[in-house]
């Protein structure tokens, strides 16, 4: 509204300034030794048009352009367009002869009837394109603004189905993530049944000690949907430990892990399932001592991360057909929740080494951890 009214108050400057000095209108004045005063008082009678302006906006607004009911549209604008035309005219023509009020009979403006038939008819062609511009204005005005209008909510709809979902997206992960707390408390209290059956009491109350440890952190960090890889690498290290109760010297593990890569954000408990997996399948299936290890590099904007084994049995891969075996609460469990952060942007594979066992590779975008995430491990 505000903007309309500045374009057409420009715009009345202009006619005003253009056309007060009309021919008639100066050779009247001329005749009658009127004075300059006359001739700015008609043209300030162009800005009858400011008052016109907003109710042109409203008959725009209330007879809109569009196919649905275009007729009645059409009328409309028509109809309030000639009611228009006529209150600026006889406006207009108020404030002309308005002076009448103080000048001297002898120098009154005529104000007859034939006077107001012909000013109206000779202003009709200058009228009629004033109008149009006005009109142009008020609908390009209101054109623009439903635009705007139409934009910002189509971009508050995008925000809000982003947020959307973002939270569904959250929710799964925390679904996907909170699945592997059960998976890997049955796992563990097997490992511990499997102790006590074997009369390895001292053992089973150390792993139960280290596991709780290890619950604890892992519950501290539920509503975490991603962690720094040092305090990944920390986790995994602890769950090694217990496994390192149960198998001895059966189980060895090496890691090389580039000091640059402990800053990167990975997503939380992503690498239990897989060192699990690798001990479960390899190392435990193994009669001689077996080997798993753990490497990360950075390459570009990228992040690689390798896990290895050499046990005898393979890692589950995916199916590969209807009878195909299932691949696991582990590696499924992974795929989807690097879907959910990632989208297609992350590499996961498992496949057989050429010299036996397993290799499976992550490729995860390139994420510096936030400085609270650097700070040191308690």
């Amino acid at each position: 509204m505000k903007i309309q009214f500045l374009l057409v108050f420009a715009i009345c400057v202009l006619l005003s300034l253009g056309y007060h000095g009309q021919r008639e209108w100066r050779r009247f004045a001329d005749d009658r030794h009127l004075p300059l005063i006359l001739r700015g008082w008609d043209g300030f009678a162009w800005f009858v048009w400011l008052g016109v302006a907003p109710v042109m906006l409203v008959l725009i607004r209330r007879f809109p352009l569009t196919r649905h009911d275009l007729q009645r549209s059409l009328t409309g604008l028509v109809a309030g367009s000639v009611v228009l035309y006529l209150v600026v005219a006889n406006l207009r023509f108020g404030l002309r002869v308005l002076p009448n009020l103080w000048l001297l009979p002898a120098s009154d403006v005529p104000a007859d009837f034939p006077t107001y038939v012909n000013t109206t008819l000779v202003l009709l062609p200058m009228d009629f394109l004033t109008y149009c511009v006005f009109f142009a204005i008020s609908f390009a005005v209101d054109y623009y603004f439903r635009y705007r209008q139409r934009a910002d909510e189509a971009v508050q709809l995008q925000l809000t189905a982003a947020q959307l979902q973002s939270e569904l997206s959250q929710a799964e992960l925390a679904v996907l993530r909170d699945q592997l707390h059960p998976h890997f408390l049955f796992n563990s209290f097997n490992a511990v049944a499997t102790l006590v059956r074997q009369k390895k009491n001292d053992v089973a109350v150390e792993v139960i000690a280290q596991l709780s440890a290890l619950l604890r952190r892992a519950l501290d960090r539920t509503g975490q949907a991603t962690i720094s890889l040092e305090h990944e690498m920390d986790f995994i290290r602890q769950y090694l430990d217990i496994e390192k109760v149960r198998f001895g010297d059966k189980l060895r593990f090496a890691w090389a892990i580039d000091p640059a890569c402990l800053g990167a954000m990975v997503p939380n408990l992503v690498l239990q399932p897989l060192v699990e997996n690798a001990i479960k399948h390899g190392i435990s299936q193994r009669v001689t001592p077996g080997a798993l290890s753990i490497s990360a590099t950075r390459s570009g904007d990228r992040l690689e991360i390798a896990i290895t084994n050499d046990g005898p049995e393979k890692l589950l891969p995916e199916p590969t057909g209807p009878n195909g075996r299932s691949p696991g609460i582990g590696l499924t469990n992974t795929r989807l929740r690097l879907e959910k952060l990632y989208g297609v942007d992350y590499g996961f594979s498992v496949r057989p080494r050429e010299d036996g066992g397993m290799l499976v590779s992550l490729n995860l975008p390139w994420q510096p951890a936030p400085a609270e995430e650097n700070a040191p491990i308690s």
